[in-house]
This record gives C-alpha cells, sequence and structure tokens, in this order.
C-alpha cells in the first residue's frame, strides 16, 4: 500500500501540477538544535529575514502551490551550521528553484514615489550589503523587489467602497494540535510574527526597541525558552508591540477563575472602585469590602509582582494600560479556590478570604449589564450619556433628554457599538467638517511601504446641538471609542476631559503563531490630521483630570463632577453672549 501512495505521489508531482513533495512536519519540524553559537545566530538571523523577504515578494507565492514553512523546515538543518559562503550559496539556489518570474519597477517606483501618500518606509538596504549575502543572493533579492505580482497569498488586503483595509493573514497555519513545539516550530514563531511587523506594522517605528534586534533576541530566547514555556516567549515577544490589540487569551497567565470585586488603580495604588454587594454569598469574607479599600496582597504575592507580570507578557500600550489590565488579571486564578486577600483601611492591615467564580459567572454579568448604556438629566438640566450598549432604539429617548438639557456629556469610558456612530452623525457632527484625521496603511504590493488617507466623518442633515458638549476619557476608551472621540472633536463645542487613552485605534489584523497562539495588531496607524499620532498617545485632552483615593472612598465621580462644572460655566458663557 505505501509503495503504491509512493508512486500516485509522484505522478500527482510531476504529471498533475501539483505542490512539491514535503516531509511531514504536522507534529515535528525535524530541527531540535538548542546549542547557539554566535556563527550560527548570524545564520539564523540572515536566514529569518530572507525567508520572510521571499515570502512576502515572490510571485510564487501568490496562492499555496509551496508552502513557506515546510521550506524553512528544510532550510534550517542546511543553514544552522553552515559557513557564510555556504548559506548565501544554498539560499541563492534556494530562490532560483522557485523558477523565472518577470518584473516591473516602472510600477513599483511610482508607488515608492508619491511624497504625498507616502508615510513612511521600512528599511531594507540589508538586501544590498553584498559583504554579508554575498553577489548571488543580493542581486536575488534585489530583482525580487521589482518582481511582478498582484497579491500575496500569506497577507491578503481587501478594498471596500474605495478605502483600504488593514492587512489580512487568515492564510497561515497556526498549528493548534503541537502542545511543546521543537525548535524549528519556535523558530517559525519568531520569523513569522518580525517579518509580519516588518513589513505590514503602521507604527513599527514606535516599538521602544530597535525591531532588528528583536530577531535575534528572540532566536536566542526560543532556543531555551523560561521555564522551558514556548508560550511565554511567544508573548513576550507580541508584547514588544505595545499594542492593547495585540492581547489574545491570556488565560494560561491568569487563570479563567476571578473574584468577583471591582478593583483599579488609582494614584498607583491598587482600590476597590465600587461596593462589594456579595458578603452574603460569600461568606469566607470577614466584612465586605467599601470602595477605597486599598489591595496589598492577592494569594499572599505582592501588588507589584503581578505589574511586573502584566509588563512582560501583556501587550500595552502605555504604563496606564499596564495598570488597567494588572487590575483584572490579580484577581485571577487558575484553580477554582479560596483566595486570600490583604488590604489596608484606614492606615490598619486587614486579612480576608475571596471565593472566586469562572469566566461568565453570575457576578460578572450582572456588572456588564450595569456598564450598558445609561440615559438620565444630571441636575435636571444636564444630559448624560453613557453609550456603552447604544441601539437605534435608544435615539426616541435620548433625544428627549437632550431637549431639556443645556449641556451634553458624553461618558466615553467604556467601549460604544457601532451604532453610536448614528447619533455622533445627527447631532454632533458638523455636515462640513475639517479632515482632523488620518490613517496609515501597508501597501501589499511593495512590502514595507505605507501609503497615508486624511479621513473627513461627515454629519447629518439634521439640527445639530447646539449646547457644550463634555466627552469623559480615560484608559478604558479604546479604539472605536478612540475614533468617535476623534470624530467628535470636529465639533468646536466639544471638550474632551480626562486622562490618557488606550492608545489603540484602527481595524485589527488578526494571525495564529505554533501552538494555536491567536493574537492581531493594529492593522492601520492613527493620527489627526496635523500628524500627532493615537497610538501609544491616544487621543487629545483639553483637560487631565484623574479620580482620587479620598473621592473613590466618598463615592464620588470627580471626573463627572469637573465635567458638570464645565458644563454649567459654558452655559451662564452662552447666555451672557446671548444677552450681549
Amino acid at each position: 500500500m505505501k509503495f503504491y501512495r509512493l508512486i500516485l505521489a509522484c505522478f500527482c508531482l510531476f504529471f498533475c501540477g501539483c505542490g512539491p513533495y514535503y516531509h511531514d512536519y504536522s507534529e515535528k519540524s525535524g530541527f531540535e538544535q538548542i546549542e547557539v553559537d554566535s556563527m550560527m545566530l548570524e545564520n539564523l538571523e540572515v536566514l529569518g529575514r530572507v525567508w520572510g523577504y521571499v515570502k512576502y515578494h515572490h510571485p510564487i507565492f501568490t496562492d499555496n502551490h509551496y508552502d513557506p514553512d515546510a521550506e524553512l523546515f528544510e532550510l534550517l538543518p542546511r543553514i544552522a551550521k553552515a559557513t557564510s559562503t555556504e548559506r548565501n550559496r544554498i539560499l541563492s539556489a534556494w530562490i532560483a528553484h522557485f523558477g523565472s518570474y518577470d518584473t516591473t519597477p516602472e510600477r513599483y517606483e511610482s508607488i515608492a514615489s508619491d511624497p504625498k501618500r507616502i508615510e513612511f518606509h521600512t528599511d531594507i538596504s540589508w538586501i544590498r550589503d553584498t559583504e554579508r549575502l554575498g553577489k548571488d543572493l543580493s542581486a536575488h533579492l534585489i530583482r525580487l523587489r521589482v518582481a511582478d505580482r498582484k497579491w500575496n497569498y500569506y497577507a491578503l488586503q481587501w478594498m471596500r467602497e474605495g478605502w483600504a483595509h488593514n492587512p489580512q493573514f487568515h492564510n497561515e497555519k497556526g498549528y493548534p494540535n503541537i502542545e511543546s513545539p521543537d525548535y524549528g516550530y519556535r523558530l517559525l514563531a519568531v520569523f513569522r510574527f518580525w517579518n509580519m511587523v516588518e513589513y505590514f506594522f503602521p507604527t513599527k517605528y514606535l516599538i521602544d526597541k530597535n525591531w532588528n534586534d528583536v530577531l535575534k533576541e528572540y532566536i536566542l530566547r526560543m532556543a531555551a525558552p523560561e521555564d522551558g514555556d514556548y508560550r511565554k516567549e511567544a508573548w513576550r515577544m507580541i508584547a514588544e508591540l505595545h499594542d492593547n490589540h495585540a492581547q489574545g487569551n491570556l488565560f494560561w497567565l491568569t487563570g479563567n477563575f476571578r473574584i468577583p470585586l471591582d478593583v483599579g488603580f488609582v494614584e498607583d495604588r491598587l482600590v476597590v472602585l465600587s461596593p462589594d454587594t456579595l458578603p452574603l454569598l460569600w461568606s469566607e469574607r470577614k466584612v465586605p469590602f467599601r470602595p477605597g479599600d486599598e489591595i496589598i496582597e492577592v494569594g499572599r504575592e505582592p501588588v507589584k509582582n503581578y505589574i511586573t507580570r502584566t509588563r512582560t507578557f501583556v501587550p500595552c500600550s502605555h504604563e496606564a494600560d499596564v495598570l488597567r489590565f494588572t487590575a483584572d488579571a490579580i484577581m485571577r486564578t487558575p484553580k477554582n479556590t479560596l483566595l486570600p486577600i490583604r488590604y489596608c483601611r484606614g492606615g490598619v492591615l486587614r486579612d480576608t478570604l475571596a471565593a472566586v467564580e469562572p469566566e461568565g459567572g453570575k457576578y460578572l454579568k450582572l456588572v456588564e449589564r450595569r456598564r450598558r448604556s445609561d440615559y438620565r438629566l444630571l441636575n435636571e438640566n444636564i444630559a448624560y450619556i453613557y453609550p456603552a450598549g447604544y441601539a437605534q432604539t435608544d435615539s426616541i429617548v435620548v433625544e428627549k433628554i437632550l431637549s431639556k438639557s443645556e449641556g451634553l456629556i458624553i461618558d466615553m469610558r467604556c467601549y460604544p457599538p457601532h451604532d453610536f456612530r448614528t447619533f455622533i452623525a445627527k447631532h454632533v457632527l458638523p455636515e462640513k467638517p475639517e479632515c482632523n484625521m488620518a490613517n496609515t496603511y501597508p501597501v501589499i504590493a511593495l512590502p514595507g511601504i505605507f501609503h497615508r488617507e486624511t479621513i473627513a466623518q461627515i454629519g447629518r442633515p439634521y439640527k445639530k446641538y447646539d449646547k457644550p458638549i463634555v466627552l469623559l476619557v480615560n484608559e478604558t476608551t479604546q479604539s472605536m471609542a478612540e475614533y468617535f472621540v476623534q470624530a467628535m472633536q470636529n465639533n468646536h463645542r466639544v471638550q474632551v476631559i480626562g486622562s490618557k487613552t488606550a492608545g489603540a485605534n484602527g481595524n485589527v489584523s488578526e494571525f495564529l503563531l505554533p501552538g494555536g497562539i491567536k493574537s492581531r495588531f493594529s492593522g492601520l496607524g492613527w493620527y489627526y490630521a496635523d500628524g500627532t499620532p493615537v497610538q501609544r498617545q491616544g487621543v487629545k485632552i483639553d483637560h487631565e483630570i484623574k479620580p482620587s483615593v479620598e473621592g473613590i472612598a466618598a463615592g464620588r465621580d470627580e471626573v463627572l463632577e469637573f465635567a458638570i462644572r464645565t458644563i454649567n460655566r459654558g452655559s451662564r458663557k452662552s447666555l451672557r453672549e446671548q444677552g450681549s
């Protein structure tokens, strides 16, 4: 039977135009090397660069006829211990074996020379380094830059209504059944991720580290993962992006049981934010927690340890995001067990026990319901909108509230749904606004090149809200919420109050790494029209106001209070202007 299968495979290969024959790499790459000396590091770095460059430039990869992963696995044992001359010869022959192709240099020159649309370039000068690569390999790479390619199977991009979308990597394999990837698969994770970011991540220039150094660092890290845990190194690598959008399912790090308690960092201290409503159900607690109680330890581990862990393994755009996600992570555990908590109230240390519940438990669902939409009048004259669950059917209620108000507060400390765009266009946006935002997106045809487009958010013909408007923001204002805030800033009546937003806007691009690791990154760069980035910086804020522990303990929302005072000052000013 095996003999007939072999005959059939050979027949398909030579007569049916099927893809090349590869070894079975479904469980092992066959590359187990873990001792990496300086020469091997150099070889693996060159291989990672060349492999990714060829994958995104060669016309042969417009479909899945060739498997780039399998190609890498077959190159690894040949390249790892080669001399530099042998390495360059092997890679040159590897490119040549894909066959001939046409070039269209004029087409790419017109793309690369458009000064009105190009935001920045990825530096590919390394392909001309003949001292390192040799003349033949360098020549192959230079020619590939202008190869006639229509699209790439492993980096797709769709156009809708003339607006370019972020890159998509849906055709990559995730190998979810491989629990302990060998070194070849671990290197595949590094090379795949590094090249995705190198050519298609629009704000790579905002990454703290030199991206070239990241490639070498993780070649070495993956040779001997911390605690033998590949997943740790993979998420450490993803965290280098400092992009909130890059967060995936982190239950491996935190566990999926949670203490049902609302906590957050205020004045750099982890405190209880809202009343503990469950002391009767969770009788292990000696007394209910109160707003303002400071959490010192959870599970007998200091809070600062959790912060370090988040900073290392969770992609966060800035430090406020680190604290935001630490506050949630510290309440989680992998086991359904009681957790000891040490906390401070009134300067006195106290100890108690807290039970946990699984993700999606009754209490957590209750918290989510409480965080849905809220529309009401404050002080009988200020409209308040919390649009977390806004739907088109809410518009009648909202418009009645607006008709009775002298000012409007929109609480954007949430993630509003797409439907809220309708409210903004109808009541807030000018019909002929200025272009106050721009995005950048990768040109798939010429990897490493990014185009820039300005965007105007156009309002609908309707009676606009003509009184003061205040938007409340903080680190939970992310992505769509930041986009809405930026759009509403087109209205000169709008003021933004609060603290630094998440700094993660633009459509997301999902990707897979070996071992079934799923994540994503911001596939569009996002800016104000003047070039100010939103990524990692957040939206522009008129008045920076943060809550205090004292205010939390007293049950006050100091950001909202400042907004109310701002509205009242604006209303009085408006009345004076009308009188004059």
